[in-house]
């Protein structure tokens, strides 16, 4: 089925898939239900998450292309290799601090997650400490990492329009664009068509995690992912919004 497109300013397009980028959240799981521990958790061998029930309800094929630790940096490197004919895009906004590196070991090219932290953060695999005007500067990294975040949306937001992609997006993650934490990062959010973000400048719980954390449909105590259930729900959020762009 394609639909046709043409409100919030796209040109008139038609869609015939939806394709859903992101880190973990966009990958899904099969979990059903809430578990207190991982032993318990109980598999039902299907994966579905959000993108796939809007997907369902658009009457649309579904492509996902997710991977987990995924940073923003990837989402927006994997949107501009992605062919997007006839496509509407959904793109969970993830963590800040989470970057890719390249290796070209053996001519297999293959990029890696790592994770920016500031002096006195421990180590941790995949954690790299960056302090490189010490001991004149501290680096502030909390708020040049929303900066970034907000700059990767931007990116992705004039790609998609410039394309004439109807797309919407929202926080994986909580970002803390509800409290920006310089002037420049909130001179930039408001370069934001927030027509296409549910919820940008929401609380934690406007997240998909901190949603599905406060209204307990994760996968068990220690894995604070959506559940089946918690991924259904939350598509549920966004489908007045998605109806509106994509139907």
């Amino acid at each position: 089925m394609k639909l046709k497109m043409g409100q919030y300013g796209e040109d008139s397009v038609s869609i015939s898939k939806l394709i859903h980028i992101g880190c973990s959240y966009a990958v899904g799981n099969d979990a059903k239900g809430f578990a207190t521990e991982k032993e318990s958790v109980r598999h039902t061998g299907k994966i579905y998450t959000c993108g796939n029930y809007l997907a369902d309800k658009l009457g649309v094929r579904f492509e996902k292309n997710a991977e987990n630790g995924s940073s923003n940096e990837r989402t927006f490197r994997t949107l501009m290799q992605t062919d997007l004919t006839d496509s509407g895009v959904l793109i969970g906004i993830t963590s800040s601090h989470r970057r890719e590196g390249l290796t070209t070991e053996n001519s297999n090219s293959h990029w890696h997650t790592w994770k920016i932290v500031p002096p006195g953060a421990g180590k941790k695999y995949k954690n790299q400490m960056f302090n490189p005007w010490q001991p004149e500067y501290f680096p502030a990294l909390s708020e040049e990492c929303q900066i970034k975040t907000i700059l990767h949306i931007l990116y992705m937001q004039y790609f998609l329009k410039y394309k004439g992609v109807p797309y919407l997006m929202f926080n994986a993650l909580h970002n803390g664009f509800d409290q920006p934490q310089t002037q420049e990062a909130s001179t930039l959010l408001n370069e934001i068509d927030e027509h296409h973000f549910y919820k940008l400048r929401g609380v934690s719980v406007n997240s998909q995690h901190g949603w599905a954390v406060a209204n307990g449909m994760t996968v068990h105590a220690k894995d604070e992912h959506p559940n089946l259930q918690g991924q259904l729900e939350w598509g549920k959020l966004l489908e007045p919004k998605a109806l509106q762009i994509f139907g």
